[in-house]
């Protein structure tokens, strides 16, 4: 993007000067277009930053590894379930 802006900028700049209009608008157009274009990727990722990042999925719980599924049953106090 820096390199498109540069030398959009340089054909604006040499296109004014020796008063050729079709460079002068091509450099606006390409440095325009340049800027544009980085615009949209600063909004796209200040977007994505601000979204909430999910572990998992709503209601799913995960136990530690050292834990297992008696442990588990033994400490939920139901003593119907082997």
């Amino acid at each position: 993007m820096a390199t498109a802006l540069t030398v959009g900028a340089v054909d604006g700049l040499m296109g004014s000067a020796e008063e050729k209009v079709s460079l002068a608008l091509f450099g606006l157009i390409l440095a325009g277009g340049a800027v544009t274009l980085s615009w949209g990727q600063i909004q796209r990722h200040a977007t994505a930053s601000k979204m909430p990042v999910m572990l998992h999925p709503p209601g799913q719980i995960y136990t530690p590894t050292s834990m297992g599924l008696n442990d588990l049953q033994a400490s939920t106090g139901d003593e119907s379930t082997p």
